[in-house]
């Protein structure tokens, strides 16, 4: 529930409705004096005469002299609308901003206690701070065979919380939190002896949700809100936490979730955790990241959607400043059932118009897409005429992970780049100290020195020491205090350079066998073959040629082939910017992810001569390393004509990809 900005928004727009339905409040008054009457005999067979007169009395109360919203609003918060966060605070501004909604409703009177104004209801059972994604293990068994005893101590304990909901005096209110703590304990014995573990129901009686300052470590919807068949409506804005930084609760994660992936961010797991918490037909509607859309962890996620729910809407603002809270925003609205023959609305928000035009341009220019097309590859917000295009362009070629047999790596990860790579003084002072250290520096590229069809040598240097479970050093196999006095012996000022480091040397997670070492690496050989080298994150395409010199960092992939100039002439062509697209994940500012998990994917032509294109880059690379600014424009577009007729693009495909249409 964040801070109340969702649920208050759920109450307003449900007031609204009731406003339209039932001007008066007569409708409203009549039902809620019937179920509290039905409640007190027939549900629970708990309230008496004298408690059925108190419900009646207070509805009465309720709806006598004031607005008629404050009637409504009760109601539907008692009812109707939950809210959990894992942040005490959030909750408690949560329900401060519902206790303001309920008085700006009411009428004072200077002659009355309080000036006529009632006292606001107890929210504690209402909204709870819990860990939303991480539920309780129930015994499989306990559906078919549960005691009686536990429903009817549930209800007792649902009573209970009721009346605590309206209790006015303090004295009330901490006779209902002791009888909710006395029955917690009793339900809790009752279902270590229905089969479930003490650590489960140690936990349930623990849980105390009149605690203010404290948020429970697991969150169910029966045991705190009595939600035994689920929610109609799930809604919320997942936060948007790195995988790196939820490493303690993976294992959990794993047992509970199907799209489960080791490298997913956290809020891929509260979309699962939506559909736990819904009844059949409930609604889940999402404000998230739209990284699933393409990311590789959200393919599991992406498949679950596709094959489990309806999927009504998928609105995609990409980089568009929507919200200021969230990066590449985007909207989902889906219904859990599973599709048949769906159509889903889907629109990708092109920023330029002012977002309070949002709701006419999205009538005007959604689209509906077969939610078949959405699959678990990659969903693509785009008309038809588009994904035909991309699935004739990966018909014609094969995926360049296979058209270069697998040889497409990621640059060298240091841990710790300011000890591993030094700037040329650097490198010629290490060499002059002992003439050792020429053997351990390799030239350098990172990801800003890869350009269009070249590179350009920044004169950085790696210090390449490869991990000992790759190559057998003098110091290798020997003890941490052997083999450092080995290595400071063999090369004695990399070592010195090093070892003012040390410190972070040892404190960092990517090294080798020893500190000094770098982490292990299965591939050293291919950096000084023939490669293409791809920078992480572009505005354009920017593949160069390297023909076997350097070494790159973790912000550049490359791929080793024969075939450089032809694959080369493809890559930086304008239908493979297109592609690119299409299929990677985008970044704020227009640019746009070259990671491997996308670039493998690139279809590459092997049928049709190859030497046109190749003839061509081979001018435009003699071009540039005559002058690295020269004017390249003419055969590029050749190329571009040539890649064109390869894939055997028609001139409206054409279109599509230069957007002319």
């Amino acid at each position: 529930c964040g801070s109340g900005a969702f649920p208050m928004g759920v109450l307003h727009k449900l007031v609204f409705v009731l406003g339209k339905l039932d001007r008066g409040n007569a409708g409203w008054r009549d039902l809620q004096r019937g179920r509290a009457i039905a409640e007190t005999d027939a549900a629970y067979r708990i309230g008496d005469r004298a408690e059925r007169k108190r419900r009646l009395d207070e509805i009465e109360e309720v709806f006598a002299g004031n607005s008629s919203d404050y009637g409504r609003k009760l109601y539907l918060i008692e009812n109707c609308i939950y809210g959990v966060d894992i942040q005490p605070i959030a909750v408690q501004i949560a329900k401060l901003r519902f206790f303001v909604s309920l008085v700006v409703d009411q009428s004072s009177d200077p002659g009355q206690p309080n000036r006529g104004i009632r006292p606001l209801p107890n929210l504690e059972t209402k909204f709870v701070a819990a860990n939303t994604l991480l539920g309780i293990e129930r015994p499989q068994l306990q559906i078919a065979f549960r005691n009686p005893q536990i429903e009817t101590k549930e209800a007792e304990l649902a009573e209970v919380r009721r009346r605590h909901f309206l209790a006015r005096t303090p004295a009330t209110k901490q006779k209902r939190r002791d009888e909710d703590e006395r029955l917690r304990g009793e339900i809790a014995d009752l279902l270590r002896g229905d089969g479930w573990s003490d650590a489960v129901a140690s936990q349930l009686a623990r849980w105390n949700p009149y605690d203010q300052n404290a948020h429970a470590d697991f969150f169910d919807p029966e045991w705190m809100f009595e939600m035994q068949a689920g929610f109609d409506l799930v809604i919320g804005n997942p936060p948007y936490v790195r995988q790196e930084q939820i490493k303690e609760y993976k294992v959990a994660f794993q047992r509970q979730y199907t799209c489960y992936t080791g490298t997913a961010d956290l809020y891929v797991y509260f979309f699962e955790r939506a559909l736990q918490c819904l009844k059949s037909n409930g609604i889940l509607s999402y404000i998230s990241s739209n990284k699933y859309f393409r990311a590789g962890y959200g393919e599991k996620l992406r498949l679950l959607l596709a094959t489990q729910t309806t999927l009504h809407q998928l609105i995609d603002f990409g980089d568009a400043p929507v919200f200021t809270a969230i990066a590449y925003p985007s909207i989902i609205v889906a219904r859990k059932a599973r599709p048949v023959d769906n159509q889903t609305r889907v629109f990708n928000w092109q920023p330029g118009p002012p977002i309070e035009e949002f709701a006419p341009i999205f009538q005007e220019r959604s689209i509906g897409l077969e939610q078949a097309q959405l699959t678990a590859d990659g969903w693509k917000l785009e008309q038809p005429a588009v994904l035909r295009l991309l699935e004739k362009l990966r018909a014609a070629g094969k995926p360049l992970g296979e058209f270069v047999n697998g040889r497409l790596y990621r640059g060298i990860i240091t841990g710790l780049n300011e000890a591993f790579v030094v700037d040329r003084p650097t490198r010629d002072r290490l060499i002059a100290e002992h003439l050792s250290s020429v053997d351990l520096l390799k030239p350098f590229l990172r990801g800003r020195d890869v350009k269009r069809w070249q590179v350009q040598f920044a004169d950085q240097y790696l210090i390449r020491i490869e991990s000992s479970e790759n190559k057998r050093h003098p110091w290798t196999g020997e003890s941490d205090s052997a083999a450092e006095k080995t290595f400071a012996a063999a090369y004695p000022a990399v070592y010195r350079h090093l070892v003012s480091f040390r410190d972070a040397l040892i404190r960092r997670d990517d090294q080798g066998h020893y500190f000094w070492e770098l982490r292990s690496c299965a591939f050293w050989s291919e950096f000084e073959q023939p490669k293409i080298v791809i920078p992480a994150i572009v505005q354009r395409t920017e593949y160069a040629s390297d023909l076997g010199r350097y070494f790159t960092n973790d912000k550049t992939s490359f791929c080793v082939t024969d075939k450089t100039e032809y694959l080369l002439g493809i890559l930086n062509s304008k239908l493979f910017w297109w592609f690119i697209q299409q299929t990677a994940a985008s970044r704020q500012g227009g640019f746009f992810e070259f990671k491997p998990m996308y670039v493998t994917q690139i279809p590459i032509a092997v049928s049709g001569d190859p030497k046109p294109i190749e003839g061509a880059v081979a001018r435009i690379l003699a071009a540039k390393a005559q002058d690295p600014a020269a004017d390249v424009s003419a055969l590029e577009a050749e190329i571009d004509r040539l890649v064109y007729a390869l894939y055997g693009l028609m001139e409206e495909e054409i279109k599509i990809v230069e957007g002319k249409t």
